[in-house]
């Protein structure tokens, strides 16, 4: 814990320069430091703690409270001007603007649950409902109306919504050799049963009144009609060099732009992208009875054009294609709007037939060998050759009315010889009886 007291004491000993000139009288103790106007708060100055968070809260600057300060919610209410930087709970530090309930030690995202939880830096930031906003320049301006279109143009909505950054990690990169990476996590299972995240990422929403926290000037709101947008992780690729295809004169060699890239190491994985609710383990439980689902599980909207291919594998040899076997649809495994040919299911790129609706009917082509309908064993019932030729158990089609009227021979052949062989059973069976009566 000391160490930590001693990184700041050097953190802010590197950035100190005079005292600020912003305004008002700076309370003792303070220094200016990378994050402006900073004050230390230990056990023998706690009382002016208050007193600094007013003084910051209208000239802005920042406090470090050691460990040693009385844990709990601020004296008073911190604005979006002081940063407080807080070492009283547990073995990290805390970063909060505004009056954010980290300041009592209390992790929003675990509230009522008895998880067990640890940190090293934690950033914590509160935008108020009347916050400011600043132009790409850097310059102050006024905040973007809300725009309730659903149907924007690109243009519209890069010119009219209000982006917020908590953490943002910028690289300018200008070498060709050096993969440049604006945020890396890292994380090392080292003992056996361990279980390690690279990355994790939330997007919540929570009807939930925080009371002391909301800042001033929120208005208030009913729980019925409590919504809001979410979105897990938006990836953006901003291609303004050649498009897909093309090989730059001056690099030499196509260059893929990928917006997410899963890369498996070492020995095999288990699954590259998977989709979870928050009880998918909870196998007692039904579909229609499991929370946090998703309506859809992938859905192209408008981003791709008519060379695009919505799907593919480069992998020459794999075991199954897409296995639904273990899932009973009430609406079809597979919908196609057919058009006509090349719009179904095709084989072989075509060479080995396709199937495919036009105007209410159903086609079905064969190869270029044919096509062949057979028993379960494997045996040939119908068979089409590339000539339209059909085959019926192996034999042509052509041949069939001579095939059945030699079976027609043979059956009456049969049926006449049967007829004769029983009049002279007759005949015999009356000679017999005409003795027995002589007799």
């Amino acid at each position: 814990m000391k160490y930590r007291i001693l990184f700041l004491v050097c953190f802010i000993a590197l950035f100190n320069t005079s005292p600020s000139r912003s305004g008002g009288q700076i309370p003792s103790s303070s220094s200016t430091t990378l994050f402006g106007p900073s004050t230390i708060i230990e056990r023998h100055n706690e009382a002016s703690l208050a007193a600094t968070i007013e003084h910051y809260n209208k000239y802005g600057g920042s406090i470090i409270l050691t460990p040693d300060v009385k844990k709990g919610a601020m004296p008073v209410r911190p604005n979006d001007r002081t940063r407080i930087i807080d070492l009283r709970y547990g073995a990290g530090l805390s970063m909060v603007r505004g009056n954010h309930p980290r300041l009592g030690g209390i992790w929003p995202q675990y509230s009522g649950l008895s998880t067990g939880l640890r940190k090293n830096i934690v950033v914590s930031d509160v935008i108020s409902h009347d916050a400011s906003v600043e132009s790409w320049r850097g310059e102050a301006k006024d905040i973007n109306p809300e725009n309730k279109k659903r149907a924007q143009t690109s243009e519209e909505f890069a010119n009219t919504h209000n982006h917020y950054q908590n953490l943002l990690s910028e690289v300018w990169s200008f070498s060709p050799t050096i993969n440049a990476v604006a945020l890396w996590g890292d994380s090392a299972a080292l003992h056996p049963g361990a279980r390690s995240w690279g990355g994790f990422l939330s997007a919540r929403s929570w009807p939930v009144h925080w009371n002391e926290y909301v800042p001033a000037g929120t208005p208030d709101f009913k729980d019925k009609d409590f919504d809001a947008a979410l979105v897990g992780l938006e990836v953006d690729v901003l291609n303004n060099g050649l498009p897909q295809g093309s090989v730059s004169k001056t690099v030499g060699i196509p260059l893929s732009k990928v917006g997410v890239q899963i890369v498996g190491f070492g020995k095999r994985n288990t699954t590259a992208l998977e989709l979870r609710s928050e009880d998918s383990d909870d196998y007692g439980k039904k579909s229609d009875e499991r929370r946090g689902v998703w309506h859809y599980g992938l859905i192209d909207h408008n981003a791709l054009n008519s060379e695009s291919t919505f799907l593919i594998t480069t992998t020459p040899e794999i075991r199954t294609g897409v296995d639904f076997s273990g899932t009973t649809f009430s609406d079809s495994a597979l919908k196609i709007k057919g058009a006509g040919s090349r719009t179904g299911v095709a084989f072989n790129n075509y060479t080995g037939g396709e199937i495919y609706a036009e105007e209410g009917k159903l086609h079905l082509r064969g190869g270029t060998s044919g096509l062949s309908i057979l028993t379960p064993s494997g045996h040939e019932v119908i068979g089409v050759d590339g000539y339209g030729n059909v085959r019926w158990h192996g034999i042509p089609l052509i041949l069939a009315p001579f095939f059945m009227l030699l079976v027609l021979a043979v059956m009456i052949l049969v049926v006449y010889k049967f007829a004769r062989e029983l009049g002279k059973a007759r005949s015999l069976l009356n000679e017999m009886r005409q003795t027995a009566a002589g007799a």
